[in-house]
């Protein structure tokens, strides 16, 4: 499917969005670039069989309602607004007449409503169309040409780096026969193990490629069709997931033997070319003058080492320096930039160069307003810069600084709020995102994001190292590999600040040194640093080696992405299939996450109405109390989107709970939302300033709907005819950016 033919042309601007916030380099109002995602493409899935082609009979789904009028989809079992959906297989066809020959072919990963059913000589047929308004029928298909599908929700895979690769298994019977074993995780290792040497297991349907499979660069669909939860046999819970795999017919087959793309070398080989780059991401504010003199040695030295190996074409660094914005313009004046770049890595040279550029680096003049700045500024200053996706193939960005972030939440001091009964108003980053936010714009850009935090004496008096600490986790929780990168250094000491530079730069080079080198690369599950940060930040041996695995494991994700796209790996071709959606070895590893498809109309429905309810639980939060009609508005939205933005229409979804319609949404929803998952007895209990400050991250949410709505590579084309008004771009919006 083609993302450029579907991707907005020029400028453009929905009535009601929320413009994309401003980034300045200087205090200027250049606008934000959107982020585009990693630069991966790709193929090649091991499977137990040649080929395989299951029909799917929607009849045994008991969604039979009869027969609705043209202008309306049928129903599904039960519900009174939900309609009956499918996705097309590719070869499906659409007929004039049910059980005749030929027909127009539709595109593959259409998705579309059933308006009839009719059952000749045996055989299934749907009359089917592209929206719920009955403006664009396209005639009947054979049932066994679709699969049905009438949730929004589908998996992407997540990088295999750290986990096992997911087992596809034929039937439910065949994961329960893993999952009822003694060791669930010893069975699972020696599957995937027998199947990865070819051999074969009645059992598996598929295995997981050992390369990463992008869903921005090289989209297929993995919609859920039913779900079970389970305990193993050493009671372990476990969600169990009927998929069906859909891709596109020019996506597949691509590494099988005895292709072209199979002479193309060892993974060895492949990553002689890897290339890296780092960016530091340094706050330069008034007590940082001591952290950012240690920064710049730090760089020199690394240039002079790459230098010297003769990797200057292979690893880069760069720069990028913060600060906050003031109340006070003349504060401002002083303060002179929110974030700038200082040394791109696509620019610099040598060690010379680097120096040259920096040479007007230094801490502020002047104190900004509070304790917190604006790291969130620079993350996505360094993020936006231009061509380095395209030249470096690990990129990792490294946050050092010795406060928290402003990102809208409470910054006055403990004890003041709330006041008078009304919260206190909050300092909000320049971006207008928080650290969820930020990491998914990385996780998009295919980045890493590490975080040295330097806890203070100063930090810790003024009470801000908790808070920190909770931000930055959460901004170094890297999906590529399911680790926080975050790495406090104890009292914020020069020396511990520059073992651990040493310490992760130095291992990105010895990674690029290794594989210039040819030097093999490890598959399967790398060695994983522990969950957390050492309870002591003091132990300087544990943080060193906590620092060397997290680096592995994230440069190992990375080069499971590069030869992802080398080797143009793809997802399977069409079949059913189970999974779990956790590691079978690491229940704490997820091997999927869930999107959300939607269009751009369903997406600007979407911020519509998360903006009136924001705006109408302003009006309740700046009262003496709030009301639980909050609550039902907000969670009658979050369920419509999530099982058919078409099914009710802006002007109708508000009104769900007063319907008493909710439950019908959410009735049978394999995975929810916060929102879902919030009781109203929880809401209802809050505090007035905890109420206010979830308000705040739904105003977040839809500052990303915006940058989604602008991501020109992200969204996928699912024509369904040659009319290029009939066309509909989709984008898999992660489930957790719902309200």
């Amino acid at each position: 499917a083609s993302r450029r033919d579907a991707a907005p042309t020029g400028d453009f601007h929905l009535p009601g969005w929320l413009d994309v916030p401003s980034m300045a380099v200087s205090r200027s109002t250049s606008r934000l670039r959107g982020p585009g995602p990693a630069n991966v493409s790709t193929s090649g899935w091991t499977s137990t069989m040649h080929s395989l082609r299951v029909g799917i009979l929607l009849g045994c789904l008991a969604f039979l309602c009869g027969t609705a009028g043209a202008g309306t989809p049928l129903l599904l079992a039960g519900s009174t607004v939900l309609y009956q959906r499918v996705l097309t297989q590719p070869g499906a066809a659409a007929r004039a007449t049910p059980g005749t020959a030929g027909g127009r072919l539709i595109t593959a990963l259409s998705r579309l409503y059933v308006y009839e059913r009719e059952d000749l000589a045996g055989q299934a047929w749907l009359r089917v169309g592209t929206d719920a308004a009955g403006r664009n029928l396209l005639g009947w298909v054979p049932a066994r040409d679709t699969l049905a599908w009438n949730q929004q929700l589908t998996l992407a895979l997540t990088n295999p780096a750290g986990r096992e690769r997911l087992i596809l298994f034929r039937d439910w019977d065949a994961l329960r026969s893993v999952l009822d074993a003694a060791s669930p995780p010893a069975a699972g290792r020696a599957l995937v193990q027998g199947i990865a040497a070819g051999g074969t297991d009645r059992r598996a349907v598929a295995l997981e490629p050992e390369t990463y499979v992008n869903l921005y660069e090289r989209f297929y669909l993995l919609p859920i069709l039913e779900i079970k939860d389970y305990s193993t046999a050493a009671g372990n819970p476990v969600r169990a997931v009927k998929v069906a795999s859909v891709t596109l017919p020019e996506a597949r087959g691509r590494t099988a033997p005895g292709s072209a793309l199979a002479d193309q070398g060892s993974a060895a080989e492949q990553l002689q070319s890897f290339k890296a780059a780092i960016v530091f991401v340094v706050d330069s504010s008034l007590s940082m003058g001591p952290y950012i003199d240690e920064t710049r040695v730090a760089i020199t030295h690394f240039y002079e080492r790459i230098r010297t190996a003769g990797l200057l074409d292979k690893v880069a660094f760069g720069l990028v320096a913060f600060r906050a914005e003031s109340a006070n313009e003349a504060t401002n004046e002083q303060l002179e930039y929110v974030a700038q770049v200082f040394a791109a890595p696509t620019q610099v040279l040598n060690g010379e160069d680097f120096l040259t550029r920096i040479a007007g680096l230094r801490e502020a003049p002047v104190a900004t307003d509070y304790f917190d700045e604006d790291p969130y500024a620079g993350v996505l200053a360094a993020l936006e810069q231009p061509d380095w996706k395209d030249r470096f193939d690990a990129r990792h960005i490294v946050l050092i600084t010795d406060a928290g972030a402003l990102d809208g939440t409470v910054n006055a001091p403990a004890g003041t709020v709330p006041v008078n009964n009304r919260a206190v108003p909050a300092v909000d980053s320049s971006t207008g995102l928080n650290a969820a936010a930020v990491q998914r714009e990385a996780q998009r850009a295919g980045v890493a994001l590490a975080v040295m935090h330097l806890q203070t004496p100063a930090a810790r008096q003024a009470g801000n190292l908790a808070r920190a600490t909770a931000q930055y986790k959460d901004l170094a929780r890297n999906a590529m590999t399911q680790q926080e990168a975050y790495f406090p250094i104890a009292d914020g000491t020069r020396d511990r600040l520059r073992a651990a530079l040493d310490t992760y730069a130095g291992d990105v080079i010895a990674q690029i040194e290794r594989s210039t080198r040819g030097a093999a690369t490890p598959f399967g599950p790398a060695a994983r640093a522990p969950a957390e940060a050492p309870a002591d930040a003091a132990d300087d041996a544990d943080q060193r080696a906590r620092i060397q695995a997290i680096v592995a494991s994230l440069g190992h994700a990375m080069q499971l992405a590069y030869l992802g796209e080398r080797r143009q790996t793809a997802a399977p071709e069409v079949f059913e299939a189970w999974i779990s959606d956790t590691d079978l070895a690491d229940p704490g590893l997820r091997t999927v996450e869930v999107r959300v498809l939607m269009t751009r109309d369903q997406l600007s429905d979407l911020r519509d109405l998360v903006a009136q309810v924001i705006d109408t639980a302003q009006t309740d939060l700046d009262g003496a109390n709030s009301t639980a009609a909050f609550y039902d508005r907000l969670a009658s939205i979050a369920a419509t989107f999530e099982r058919d933005p078409e099914a009710t229409g802006r002007r109708r979804a508000p009104e769900l709970a007063q319907r008493d319609l909710l439950l019908d949404y959410l009735a049978g929803l394999p995975y929810k939302s916060d929102v879902l998952d919030l009781k109203k007895s929880d809401w209802t209990s809050w505090g007035l300033q905890r109420q206010a400050d979830f308000v705040d991250r739904l105003r977040k949410k839809v500052l990303l709907y915006s940058r989604y709505y602008a991501d020109t590579f992200g969204w996928v084309d699912i024509a369904q005819t040659d009319n290029p008004r009939n066309r509909e771009a989709v984008y898999p919006i992660p489930l957790k950016d719902l309200p």
